[in-house]
């Protein structure tokens, strides 16, 4: 393609141009090439839809405007400093859309969108403009049953004397009407039009009813390709080519590459008359079926042809007469209809593989294949799209008198009309929408409501009087303040309306964002074609400005209500929970969105509402069983260090885990909340909460799991932890390994160890349980919060807070606990996930300390009297045990006279016994990780520098004391508890799964300490 050459040698030197459409077909090929040229200062797109696939990973513009032409104010920010126009929007397709049923539409959309475009540029300064015809501006009668070769000027033949011309339906009258308005202003505009011949290519619509005939054949012979051997030997009927037509009517189609190539040499070419761009190579539509056939390597004679003869087929022949554009342009189209075929089916058929390959279901796969077999026929005259807002509204309010009721109302009133007027358009559709919507208001009023059924009063008229002339009132008989009932109310009555969508809101909502009707529309959509569901199927929610990553107000369809019997939420909810109820529902199947359209809540939300808010108990667990998997990452907060959760909250989640993050801020006066909540308070699936004061991290982990969360599983991060980029990846893996486990233990790894501290803190075994799932395969005794994967079930156990907020012991009680309820319910173990990793960082940056490890065994301590069966008897002391003995010794000695003349020996022994102790444990550790078991310090991450030599006996004498300091800690808890029954004994850390080894092993240990030091301070009392 020869692009470059010709933006280089414009006859006029633009430098700034605009491409309306730039994300259809043709737009998006043209702004990328202009984009690549690298001479232009601007290439900015105007477009409703987003940028399409094909380009998904490439730059196409230098700036991209999202909007509707109609829209004035998309318009003229459209046309700033813009020099060049290229006018590729439309409302367009093949026969499935410009028949004659959607002749209107189709005219009013395109014909007012140009308009407003051309008179706009006028004003704007614009000097150049090209305009994207039709060869649908050519007279009917030309193109009958015989090839036809139609030059520019064939568009004015008649038919007859007195007849004027008469193109292709409404569509072609449009083309040709803009052709002759554009005429008029070629003194104000350097005018250039392309009258389009059947561009096909990779990145067409293919599928939708706005497809043309060559990606409609190539997508149904994808199709056969992707049935197997099985399935036509079940249905040999699934071997079928549908054709619109006989197949005898005949085209020209002109590659998009080609095509292209014409639009730049037209561009700076100085030739302003209308030019055809097409192909000069006529063939019959059943031809092109056997050429699509060949490109996905099907016999055609294998394959039933199945023409629709009730299908529009629009003229019987057409062909391009390029005479005049070879001698102007010096143009020819390079591509063979083989080769563009081609080209065109192996993106159709990776497309569809994809999916097609993202249905597990054989059956749901199947029936994917059969519907793209099939070609639709859009209708964009069809039914208008009823919305019916659900709207409870009472008068009764302890803070404010009565009548303010409604001016919540004319404030919610006022913002329906503002954020719906562009959808409604006094029931037009907009240029390039095609569909049109409707607000039907359901009003629910107190019988008792006096006020508000007071007719001086009455909340219709405030409504009728804004212009919403479809309102109904209904007199509710429920307690006061069963906001649910009343939603229950309105929805059976809108449901007997047949509406198509059903918005759960309270009169004191004010919506903020234009455009809400069809994003919730398009959304719909969007998720019955990704996931393969019917159309209806799911939840869309609002994003709430005063609740932020709440989804309080949602948007369901009929098919809801006709799943459920006309029950728009189940009668357990009275005033909380429901709407939230709807969004977890279908996010079970990954089917829930959150559009970006706000509106606040003035009254309810997270503060307090008009009404004693009561909670639905339990409705996160029972109301949604049966579903398949949801996850939500809970992360309780103290720091706020924003790098690290941002890591956490931009993990990936992969397509079949639906994730929500749950941030539990610790720390109400955090001077990073702000930050945090700008950064991501948008998005839909992060929850940002702090608490009132310091709770502590159990008490945020049972708010995030058991207030926040409506998942099937709650994976526990700490808040310093650095996560593995694929780590919902591995999650997900894990929970389909093991769907019946209690919960699932990660494995959380530390940098490698580099000063002696860091070596001490691995060898003292403080952190051995920190990556347990590399070292077990089942049944895992516990593992740490800071990366733990549960399963919510209505079991009731919860963190214990009798625990230190610092931290201790509690990890190993809920996981206990946990495990015990799972069993008793039929369920599995916690099990290892040694893939699921997190690395923590060293606290303090790796600087010395112990006290972390001492308020740690604090609270472990309390472990020996809340699980006796997994606690032993151990006669010989352990060094806090012993340091005791130390201080009564001289206290004994005193007492009982046991001195004669040396009244300073019995003094001695303290100190004496202190020395001994410590002796006796540095040596004993010494000999134990030296002598006894090498091979376990080898298994430790530790930097040569003090993995051996002197360093590494340092790190062996330090981490005698971090292990003594812990046990201090222990016995300090013991104390200050008064669990006098606790001394004596100790918690078996592996829970019996490894039989009595480790407590036989800690017995001997402590034997052997103990001699050690008995014999130590003996010597040194008898020779010191």
């Amino acid at each position: 393609m020869q692009s470059q050459p010709f933006i280089q040698s414009l006859v006029h030197p633009y430098k700034r141009v605009l491409v309306t459409g730039g994300h259809g077909f043709i737009g998006s090929y043209v702004a990328k090439v202009l984009l690549r040229s690298g001479n232009l200062d601007l290439v900015r797109i105007v477009d409703l839809q987003p940028k399409p696939s094909i380009f998904q990973s490439e730059e196409i513009s230098h700036e991209t405007l999202l909007g509707d032409l109609l829209d004035p104010y998309i318009l003229q920010s459209s046309l700033v400093g813009v020099e060049l126009v290229l006018h590729l929007a439309a409302n367009m397709g093949g026969m499935g859309t410009i028949h004659s049923q959607n002749d209107f539409e189709i005219y009013s959309q395109n014909h007012a969108m140009t308009l407003a475009l051309v008179r706009a540029c006028v004003a704007a300064g614009v000097k150049g403009f090209f305009y994207a015809s039709s060869a649908c501006v050519y007279p009917e009668h030309l193109q009958q049953s015989t090839d036809v070769s139609l030059r520019e000027d064939d568009a004015f033949a008649r038919s007859g004397a007195n007849i004027p011309p008469r193109p292709q339906g409404l569509y072609g009258l449009e083309k040709l009407n803009t052709e002759l308005v554009l005429s008029q202003m070629s003194n104000s505009l350097d005018i250039r039009i392309a009258r389009f011949h059947n561009v096909y290519g990779p990145g067409g619509t293919y599928m939708g009813g706005r497809e043309k005939a060559p990606a409609a054949l190539l997508r149904k012979s994808a199709a056969l390709a992707l049935l197997s051997p099985a399935d036509v030997q079940a249905d040999p009927e699934l071997m079928h080519i549908e054709i619109w037509g006989d197949g005898a009517q005949r085209r020209s189609f002109l590659y998009i590459d080609d095509a292209v190539d014409a639009i730049l040499r037209l561009i700076r070419s100085s030739f302003e008359s209308p030019i055809n761009i097409g192909s000069d190579q006529p063939i019959s539509v059943e031809e092109l079926s056997c050429i699509a056939l060949a490109c996905a390597s099907i016999d055609p004679d294998a394959v039933e042809v199945q023409t629709k003869k009730d299908r529009p087929v629009g003229v019987g022949a057409r062909n391009s007469n390029n005479d005049l554009v070879s001698a102007v342009l010096g143009w020819s189209p390079t591509v063979e209809i083989q080769e563009g075929m081609r080209r065109t089916y192996g993106w159709i058929d990776a497309e569809l593989r994809k999916k097609v390959e993202s249905f597990t279901d054989v059956e749901a796969r199947l029936k994917l294949i059969q519907g793209v077999q099939t070609s639709k026929v859009l209708n964009l005259s069809s039914d208008t799209v009823s919305f019916a807002v659900l709207l409870p509204i009472t008068s009764r309010s302890s803070m404010h008198p009565p009548e303010a009721c409604l001016d919540n109302l004319k404030r919610f009133a006022h913002s329906l009309v503002e954020t719906t007027q562009r959808d409604i358009s006094n029931g037009q559709t907009m240029s390039t929408g095609g569909t049109k919507f409707e607000i039907r208001i359901y009003l629910a009023i107190d019988h008792d409501d006096e006020f508000l059924l007071d007719p001086e009063n009455s909340p219709e008229d405030i409504l009728r009087r804004l212009g919403f002339a479809k309102v109904k009132t209904i007199t509710c008989k429920h307690p006061r303040g069963h906001v649910c009932a009343l939603w229950r109310d309105c929805a059976r009555e809108a449901w007997g309306d047949r509406c198509d969508y059903y918005v759960l809101l309270g009169d004191d909502v004010v919506i903020e964002d234009e455009g809400w009707m069809r994003k919730v529309h398009t959304e719909f959509l969007d998720i019955s074609e990704r996931r393969g569901v019917p159309i209806g199927v799911g939840c869309v929610a609002f994003m709430d400005s005063s609740f932020p990553g709440m989804p309080t107000f949602p948007v369901v369809h009929r098919r809801h209500m006709d799943i459920f019997e006309g029950e728009v939420v189940p009668d357990v909810f009275v005033n909380q929970d429901g709407d939230p109820f709807l969004f977890q529902l279908y996010r079970r199947w990954n089917c829930s969105r959150m559009i970006t359209s706000r509106l606040s809540n003035a009254i309810g939300g997270s503060d307090d509402a008009r009404y004693e808010k009561k909670h639905a108990k339990g409705w996160t667990f029972d109301t949604l069983d049966g579903a398949t998997i949801t996850l939500d990452v809970v992360i309780p907060c103290y720091r706020v260090d924003l790098t690290i959760l941002s890591r956490i909250l931009n993990l990936h989640a992969p397509e079949n885990l639906s994730v929500m993050f749950i941030v539990v801020i610790d720390d109400p006066n955090s001077p990073n909340i702000p930050h945090l909540q700008k950064l991501f308070g948008h998005r839909v699936d992060v929850r940002i909460r702090v608490n009132k004061k310091n709770l502590g991290a159990s008490a945020s982990r049972n708010r995030g799991m058991v207030e926040e969360s409506a998942a099937d599983w709650v994976h526990f991060l700490d808040d310093d932890i650095v996560p593995a980029d694929n780590l919902l990846a591995e999650d997900e893996k894990a929970i389909r390994a093991h769907p019946n486990a209690a919960g699932l233990v990660g494995n959380c790894q530390f940098p490698t160890a580099s000063t002696v501290f860091q070596a001490a803190v691995h060898l003292a075994g403080v952190t051995y349980f920190w990556d347990i799932a590399t070292k077990m395969d089942h049944d895992v005794p516990w593992g740490v919060t800071a990366n733990l994967i549960v399963r919510r079930r209505d079991d009731g156990v919860t963190f214990d807070l009798g625990y230190p907020k610092t931290g201790g012991g509690e990890d190993i009680d809920f996981c206990r606990m946990k495990r015990e309820a799972s069993l008793k319910g039929g369920h599995g173990t916690f099990e290892p996930a040694p893939r699921v990793i997190v690395t923590h960082p060293w606290w303090s940056e790796g600087k010395r300390s112990y006290w972390r490890f001492y308020m740690w065994s604090v609270g472990d301590g309390a472990l020996v009297t809340r699980f006796p069966a997994l606690t032993y008897r151990d006669w010989a002391w352990n060094a806090p045990e012993a340091l005791v003995v130390c201080f009564v010794a001289p206290l004994l000695w005193m007492v009982l006279g046991l001195f004669r003349a040396d009244a300073t020996s019995g003094g001695s022994l303290f100190p004496k016994g202190v020395l001994g102790l410590v002796l006796a444990n540095v040596l004993h550790d010494l000999y134990r990780n030296l002598i006894r078991h090498p091979e376990r310090r080898r298994e430790l991450k530790l930097a040569p520098g003090v993995a051996r030599g002197p360093w590494l006996c340092v790190a062996l004498i330090e981490s005698t004391f971090i292990r003594m300091f812990s046990e201090c800690g222990r016995l300090r808890g013991v104390v200050s508890r008064k669990e006098w029954g606790a001394l004596g004994r100790r918690f078996d850390w592996f829970a019996w799964r490894y039989g009595e080894g480790p407590s036989k092993e800690e017995k001997r240990n402590n034997r052997e300490r103990t001699g050690l030091w008995l014999a130590i301070w003996a010597m040194l009392f008898t020779l010191v």
